[in-house]
């Protein structure tokens, strides 16, 4: 699979730049920059399945995931912060 193929299937945004996810609301973390193909499929899926672990806690309202030419980062959007009420 390809990483968009991986994030397609876990549902996971997908944008061409960190700063375009950051625009998005989305804030990144985990990066990795892998050396050729395969390793970029790998690398996007480590990073999503723990986004995913993410969103399931509860934790990430969505996902998503930065893919570059030569580097692959997860991204996530966290859940509103609800204001306490007066």
């Amino acid at each position: 699979m390809t990483p968009k193929e991986i994030a397609a299937h876990y549902e996971a945004k997908v944008f061409d730049s960190p700063d375009a996810a950051e625009v998005a609301g989305f804030v990144l973390g985990e990066s990795h920059a892998p050396r050729n193909v395969w390793n970029k499929a790998s690398a996007a899926s480590s990073i999503v399945l723990k986004l995913v672990e993410k969103k399931a806690s509860g934790e990430a309202e969505e996902i998503g995931i930065v893919i570059e030419p030569w580097r692959v980062t997860g991204c996530y959007k966290p859940h509103p912060v609800a204001e306490p009420a007066a």
